[in-house]
């Protein structure tokens, strides 16, 4: 378990399936959140939430569910996917799901305890991450990380009826070492 004053990061279990599903059916959530439909049913949330709950990091997916130590309350999750264990390379995502920790900076904070996750602990290089350019709370919060933007990607994602740009971003370990 990883863990700060404001969250702690611990291995995803099945009963999350309940709260990501209503994340996964919100169209706020989903607008903001890369390649998602407007509209799962819980059986796809509960298998997915199932495939995480065995996933390991030498299988290439190592997702973590957010906790505020507050009630213990799951908040999200916060993930490495794609590893890379050659180029020592991964890419970084993370969704908080209530509104009403959006822009807390729980979302920073789970962030750059997954940041020394992957730099210390798996020795990765470069962790990398595509987010939405209309996601301005999202740039703000990588920006803060330690992330640099490294290009636009145009019109990659279908999305609400349209096709959106998404900005490619990351970090490498001595620009994260360097930070601390």
């Amino acid at each position: 378990m990883l863990k700060s004053d404001t969250v702690r990061l611990r291995l995803a279990q099945p009963e999350d399936a309940t709260a990501r599903h209503v994340w996964f059916n919100d169209p706020d959530f989903t607008r903001l959140y890369l390649g998602r439909p407007a509209a799962l049913r819980y059986r796809q949330v509960e298998e997915e939430v199932l495939l995480v709950c065995q996933s390991t990091v030498a299988s290439g997916l190592a997702e973590l569910a957010i906790e505020i130590p507050d009630g213990n309350r799951y908040i999200g999750n916060a993930f490495f996917r794609r590893i890379n264990w050659q180029d020592r390379h991964a890419e970084y995502g993370i969704f908080i799901g209530p509104h009403e920790y959006w822009g807390k900076r729980l979302g920073a904070e789970a962030t750059r305890l997954m940041l020394a996750y992957g730099f210390q602990e798996l020795g990765l290089h470069r962790i990398w991450l595509t987010v939405f350019t209309f996601n301005h709370r999202g740039l703000r919060c990588f920006e803060k990380c330690g992330f640099r933007q490294e290009g636009v990607f145009r019109e990659v994602i279908y999305s609400g009826g349209v096709f959106q740009d998404v900005i490619g971003m990351s970090i490498l370990d001595h620009e994260y070492r360097s930070a601390q």
